[in-house]
């Protein structure tokens, strides 16, 4: 007993449960309900949940991160509000809560992905799901289709096989050839059912617009070429019948009304189709004006050179030819449809075309070739080299995906493997319709299987659950999944991959599952906008690191001010001025930082995909940050010192300095000082301070430019953030020149000296200076060392 399963789209009278009958009345048999069909097998797997994106990875750290930071806070105020009480504890704690807390976050975030929307927009890719755009550059593995994607979506002839010879198309002469090359372009012209698009007066004939399959467009095309005037030799040959081409029966018949040399009328036949099919109904050939008896080894010879044809990657129509004579067939025809035989014509010619399409004469065969997309190449050696695995998925058979990702680069050439010297590594095709009969659990076994042993992948004649499988293999695997998709059968895959992307004008459903629409369809496309989508990742970790140098300045005056009783502190004016004009602003202008080294030329960081790491802390809050705080706090000290109050003096002395009813605080040039006073002194710091935090951060925002690189070689081509550094000097001259924004009641504030803080800052400058400039020298001249592990961000 067979126990071998078959597709029920293999038959003829499978349909969906939508179909009708056209005429009369009909009767149907339901094989498969609800989920059991293909339409509910794709409908369960398309509402599957999606994996979580990069983005809300990267907000549910930044959440803890804050519940974390309120939670500590709030310990520190209960403890400090438990030890003194007083205004100014509660607004040094506040300003300590807006310090560490990250507002700066959500708006470098969005603004980095709208920029690089923007830039995949120019690359021919449209984002219809925002947080796509950081996902995409994560991938480590591109399940695609090979036509379409690969592939140009138009096809050109490229062999002709007549009168025994094989020409090809590119170096054909058409006055050397005889009427049986004639003959063959003039049944390709008429059994086709492509068509000139009305609108084309005067465009040139390889110009002109058509409509129809693209091996049917390819054959007019080339008969363009051949043949003076195709619409009147269509007009000559009336269509009295046509039975389109299916995959069931891979054929394609039509019967033409006509008149012979004598003015009689006459009906002709002509088929096209595969080889295999249309030879088996031939029993002569044409060849050089005489027609010989098809024999079973001319036959041998014609299927083999089909057979070549078709490993090389050509798609093969022959072509046949039969003489309509008698009047039992012509009385049939004459009530036919004149127009397409569509709606009755097309049954009644069906139970024709089961006994009269026999002995027929074969007149040759036409291969066409769907060329590789020049970027295809290039794109799969950057793949290679950004270590990501590439999987081929197509329902086209072995031989022609194998001759396909043979041009594209996937796999090497027959004559390199021979001679052992195959550049591409290990790589392997698959014919998953070996795998159909076996049951689910074990065709994912067998995926999963394959997809560990080898590099890259080419699987050919895969369904539409095989396609999810080798999704779903790879998700379960640890794999980040992009997937390209055209058709209604490749949504649940999309959906079910971290990344969707669609070719245009593609199905409506596969258009609203995907995160991206590729515009050119094409592979290559997807491949540039990974290279965008990292470039994003590193560009946001720079403006990070710049924003958070300015926490531990923060966090270290609120120590002095607690533990060692300094009157120090940062005002909450002081803060936001901080974090929205200091820190986001120029920050934001780093998103648009153009690449220090190339992207696809990383490995895919996994493993480290987040936006706060411990070597980003690091080096931002401790390299970084203390040099600022050193600044800040050599700024202050000797501020005041000049001012009269000595450092020893002022440790202990913020109890005193805040109480308004002490009046007459003496410094250590016995000048004795008011709560006025004072708080003049207060806002002075208070932009001193600033001021400060404005000078550091503004070489910090030089020197994050580059996270290895020399920044001499990088350049400074961003001309936002020159921009930035320049807004940031005008603004420490401002600060200097007017009142503090928290002390604008009082008179006098703004006696500040911009050579005597000059004079202070500019030590801490170029210590820091020194010091990033020699951790990036040491990054380059030992790569993987320590000093990477720990501060490479």
């Amino acid at each position: 007993m067979n126990s071998k399963t078959h597709s029920k789209w293999g038959f003829n009278n499978v349909g969906f449960a939508c179909s009708h009958a056209m005429k009369g009345s009909g009767f149907g048999v339901a094989i498969a309900c609800g989920k059991n069909t293909d339409v509910g097998t794709m409908a369960a797997l398309s509402f599957k949940e999606r994996p979580p994106s990069r983005v809300e990875r990267h907000q549910r750290q930044i959440g803890y991160y804050m519940i974390v930071m309120t939670f500590v806070v709030s310990i520190l105020l209960v403890c400090t509000t438990g030890l003194e009480r007083g205004e100014v504890v509660y607004e040094v704690n506040l300003s300590l809560l807006l310090a560490i807390t990250p507002f700066y976050v959500p708006f470098i975030l969005y603004w980095g992905i709208r920029r690089t929307k923007t830039l995949m927009r120019k690359k021919q890719c449209y984002v219809r799901n925002l947080r796509s755009t950081t996902t995409v550059g994560l991938t480590t593995v591109i399940v695609t289709d090979l036509v379409g994607t690969m592939t140009r979506r138009r096809m050109r002839v490229s062999e002709i096989f007549v009168d025994m010879g094989l020409l090809s198309a590119d170096n054909i002469d058409i006055g050397a050839q005889g009427p049986r090359f004639i003959e063959l372009i003039r049944a390709s012209i008429l059994c086709n059912d492509a068509v000139i698009c009305p609108g084309n007066i005067g465009v040139p004939k390889m110009q002109k617009d058509m409509y129809g399959s693209i091996l049917d467009m390819a054959l007019l095309k080339f008969g363009l070429m051949i043949l003076p005037n195709i619409d009147q030799l269509r007009r000559d040959h009336e269509k009295v019948a046509n039975k389109h081409y299916t995959s069931a029966d891979k054929m394609q018949v039509t019967v033409h009304r006509t008149r012979d040399a004598d003015g009689q009328q006459k009906l002709i036949l002509l088929m096209k189709g595969h080889c295999y099919v249309v030879i088996r109904r031939c029993s002569t050939f044409a060849l050089r004006g005489e027609e010989l008896p098809l024999d079973n080894q001319l036959q041998d010879i014609i299927l083999s050179l089909a057979d070549g044809l078709l490993e090389a990657g050509r798609h093969v129509r022959a072509f046949a030819y039969k003489e309509l004579s008698n009047e039992l067939e012509f009385r049939r025809f004459s009530q036919v449809n004149t127009n397409t035989g569509l709606e009755g014509g097309e049954y009644r010619y069906r139970d024709y075309l089961a006994v009269d399409t026999f002995s027929l004469r074969f007149l040759g065969m036409i291969a066409t070739y769907n060329p590789p997309r020049s970027t295809i190449p290039r794109a799969v050696v950057r793949c290679r080299t950004a270590g990501i695995k590439l999987i081929v998925v197509t329902r086209r058979k072995r031989n022609l995906a194998k001759a396909l990702a043979v041009d594209v680069g996937i796999l090497s050439a027959p004559w390199d493997m021979q001679r052992g010297r195959a550049s591409i590594p290990s790589t392997d095709i698959v014919d998953m319709s070996k795998y159909a009969d076996e049951k689910p659990h074990h065709q994912r076994w067998h995926i999963e299987q394959l997809l560990l042993a080898r590099r890259d992948l080419v699987c050919a004649e895969a369904s539409t659950e095989q396609l999810h499988w080798i999704v779903d293999a790879c998700r379960r695997l640890g794999a980040v999944v992009s997937v390209i998709g055209g058709t209604l059968h490749d949504t649940p895959a999309m959906r079910s991959g971290h990344v969707g992307a669609a070719k245009y004008g593609c199905a409506v459903m596969c258009e609203a599952s995907a995160d991206l629409i590729l515009l050119d369809s094409s592979f290559a496309t997807l491949v540039s906008v990974v290279g965008e989508s990292r470039l994003l990742f590193e560009n946001l970790k720079k403006a990070l690191v710049f924003c958070m140098a300015t926490n531990t300045t923060t966090f270290l005056v609120y120590t002095a001010f607690f533990l060692l009783r300094v009157p120090f502190h940062i005002h909450i004016m002081d803060e936001l001025i901080l974090a929205f004009l200091v820190n986001l602003l120029p920050a934001m202008t780093l998103i648009y930082e153009p690449p220090e080294e190339k992207m696809m030329q990383q490995m895919p960081k996994v493993y480290d995909d987040f936006l706060l790491n411990s070597r980003l802390l690091f080096v931002s809050l401790i390299l970084v940050g203390t040099i600022e705080a050193a600044a800040v706090f050599m700024t202050y000290f000797v501020f005041m010192a000049d001012k009269g109050f000595l450092p020893r003096t002022l440790v202990g002395l913020h109890i005193k300095w805040h109480d308004d009813t002490v009046n007459d605080i003496t410094d250590a040039f016995g000048q004795e000082w008011t709560i006025t006073a004072r708080q003049r002194l207060e806002c002075q710091v208070s932009s001193l301070c600033l001021m400060s935090l404005v000078a550091m951060q503004c070489t910090n925002l030089v020197l994050t430019k580059t996270g290895r690189a020399n920044l001499l070689t990088h350049g400074f081509a961003n001309w936002r953030l020159n921009l930035a550094v320049l807004y940031l000097a005008c603004l420490c001259v401002q600060l200097c020149l007017m009142d503090s924004t928290v002390c604008l009641r009082l008179d006098g504030t703004n006696e500040l000296h911009i050579g005597f803080f000059l004079y202070t800052i500019y030590p801490f400058v170029a210590l820091l200076i020194f010091l990033e400039t020699t951790r990036r020298y040491f990054l380059r001249l030992f790569p993987d060392s320590w000093l990477e592990r720990a501060t490479m961000y």
